[in-house]
């Protein structure tokens, strides 16, 4: 009998901004994450804020997604950004395969992404997350 294996990855994630590598937490960024492959099949994804954003505006917005739906694995709203020690299993956008399966295989290449939208008045100060991503290798489809 086979099994199905699923490997974690461990992200340690802050908003970088992409054109100067720095560490920014007071524009809108894309960050890619981790690469999937055709036949990755992720699975469980868990976040937990390790040190708050707090900024004066509107709350700082996580979310995970890829190339073809940018809140496929995490929608804004599921996880408290302003209070350290929040924890979420994600549980993706309405409308989204991930949110009815738990699960999404990739048949094409891509990267799993980071949706970071800053505070309105721009002025965050430091803000960090763990993302766990949980990802086995079947046949794509």
């Amino acid at each position: 009998m086979s099994e199905l294996k699923f490997y974690k990855r461990t992200i340690f994630y802050k908003p970088v901004n992409n054109s100067t590598g720095v560490v920014s937490y007071a524009s809108n960024v894309v960050n890619p994450i981790t690469s999937v492959q055709p036949g990755d099949l992720v699975g469980l994804i868990t976040v937990r804020t390790v040190a708050a954003f707090n900024g004066s505006g509107t709350a700082a917005i996580f979310e995970l997604g890829d190339g073809n739906d940018p809140d496929r694995f995490m929608d804004g709203g599921e996880v408290d950004e302003e209070t350290a020690g929040s924890f979420v299993r994600a549980i993706g956008a309405s409308g989204g395969t991930y949110i009815l399966y738990r699960n999404f295989l990739y048949t094409t290449a891509d990267t799993i992404d980071v949706n970071f939208t800053a505070d309105t008045n721009g002025d965050d100060t430091t803000g960090a997350m763990e993302i766990n991503i949980w990802v086995a290798k079947v046949r794509p489809s």
